[in-house]
């Protein structure tokens, strides 16, 4: 699979959010908790058939992945 240069830059942009909420007192494993339960099928933020839930929640949990990375230096 490819990943073009829109994929990447939005996977960095929802780092970023992560990043900046961590900076405001967001408690952030509530927010990704929270973030995960409003992308899901049937839920009134998503506006996405099968296929795309799946792969938002994927691009969710990458983006976690690498905030946590950055977190821990």
């Amino acid at each position: 699979m490819v990943i073009s240069d829109r994929e990447i830059a939005l996977e960095q942009a929802l780092v970023a959010v992560f990043c900046a909420s961590a900076r405001l007192g967001i408690d952030q494993d509530t927010l990704h908790e929270a973030t995960k339960e409003l992308i899901q099928l049937n839920s009134k933020y998503v506006d996405l058939d099968y296929p795309h839930v799946s792969a938002a929640r994927n691009e969710l949990a990458s983006a976690w992945g690498q905030f946590k990375a950055i977190e821990r230096k």
